[in-house]
C-alpha cells in the first residue's frame, strides 16, 4: 500500500511552503520582456511537485495490516447490538480482480441464481423471493465497490518521492532540521503505526 500518516502530509505541505516562499524572497524579480517581444511558442517553468507517499521508499504491505487488525481486535474485540463480543474472522486475499470476480461467482452468484430458481417454482412462496432480492441487493453493492476501490488496491506503481526527499535533505542542512516536521517514510514503523494510530482512529472517527 502506499500511506501515509496525515501529519506528515501536513509537515510536508508546510516545508514546501516555506522552501518556495524563501526562495520567492530571495531571488532577484524576473524582467518578463514585453508581450511583443516574447517568443510565441516559449512554455513555462514546470511546477515542482511533491509525492508525499510511501510506495519508493518504504511500502506498506497488505500483510502488515492484516496481522496488526487481528492482533488489534483480538485485544479490543468489537461489541455486537446484543452485548456480545463479534469474532474476528479471517480474510482471504486474492492477488488480481479476475480471480475475486471468479470466486464471487462460485461463492455467492451461483447460489444466488439456485435462489432465485428455487423462487421461481415456488411462485415466491416462504419468503424466498424477498430474500433472494436482499441478496442480490448486497451482491450489486459490493460489487460495484469492487468496480471503485479495485484499481486502487490492485495498483501496482510507486510514485516519485525524489523532490520530497530533496526537500527533506536541504531541511536537515538547513534551519529547520526540527523533528516535530519529520514526513521521511522510513521513520514509520508500520506495525506500530497501524495498530496503535490508523485502526484505532478508523475505529474511533469513521466506523461510528
Amino acid at each position: 500500500m502506499d500511506v501515509m500518516p496525515g501529519d506528515m502530509v501536513v509537515n510536508a505541505m508546510m516545508a514546501a511552503t516555506v522552501a518556495h516562499a524563501s526562495s520567492t524572497r530571495t531571488s532577484e524579480p524576473e524582467k518578463k520582456p514585453p508581450p511583443q517581444q516574447q517568443h510565441p511558442h516559449s512554455v513555462p517553468a514546470a511546477p515542482t511537485v511533491y509525492h508525499v507517499s510511501s510506495s519508493l521508499r518504504h511500502p506498506a504491505p497488505y500483510a502488515v495490516l492484516y496481522r496488526t487488525g487481528i492482533r488489534y481486535f483480538e485485544e479490543h474485540p468489537r461489541v455486537g447490538p446484543d452485548g456480545r463480543p463479534v469474532r474476528t474472522r479471517k480474510v482471504r486475499f486474492l492477488g488480481s480482480i479476475a480471480a475475486f470476480h471468479l470466486f464471487m461467482v462460485l461463492k455467492y452468484r451461483v447460489p444466488l441464481e439456485l435462489l432465485r430458481l428455487l423462487s421461481i417454482l415456488c411462485c415466491g412462496l416462504f419468503g424466498l423471493a424477498a430474500l433472494y432480492h436482499d441478496l442480490a441487493r448486497k451482491y450489486r453493492f459490493v460489487m460495484q465497490l469492487v468496480d471503485l476501490y479495485g484499481p486502487f488496491s490492485l495498483f501496482k506503481g510507486c510514485f516519485d518521492d525524489v523532490n520530497l526527499n530533496k526537500l527533506r535533505l536541504a531541511m536537515a542542512d538547513g534551519d529547520h532540521a526540527d523533528s516535530a516536521f519529520n514526513f521521511d517514510p522510513k521513520t514509520i514503523d508500520w506495525d506500530d503505526y497501524f495498530f496503535k494510530v490508523h485502526i484505532p482512529g478508523v475505529m474511533k472517527y469513521v466506523h461510528k
